[in-house]
């Protein structure tokens, strides 16, 4: 009895975790493509800024780009460990069906 509650709970849980997992996963790869627009978008304008006087915005701009890239570069490297982590655990246990 208690041993197939506990099965559910871990089944649901495991469940659980994968939605949240994926849909995270895709809200963060549409902000990359709204990111990524937005730098093309930026290149093209940038000639026009800059004849208007406007070389602090452009500064302002490109170090909002570069601190997105640097975040990206530190989600994704939490992204690998955490990979990695999964893959340590499902060689060690695979009875537990991750």
């Amino acid at each position: 009895m208690w041993q197939r509650q506990l099965h559910e709970a871990w089944h649901n849980g495991k469940r659980t975790i994968g939605h949240m997992w994926n849909h995270a996963v895709k809200w963060a790869g549409q902000i990359d493509h709204a990111m990524n627009v937005g730098k093309r978008v930026f290149g093209a304008l940038h000639p026009a800024i800059e004849d208007l006087g406007g070389s602090h915005v452009n500064r302002a701009v490109m170090q909002g780009f570069g601190k997105f890239d640097q975040a990206k570069h530190d989600v994704l490297g939490m992204h690998n460990n955490v990979e990695a982590q999964l893959h340590r655990l499902r060689r060690a246990a695979p009875e537990i069906g991750l």
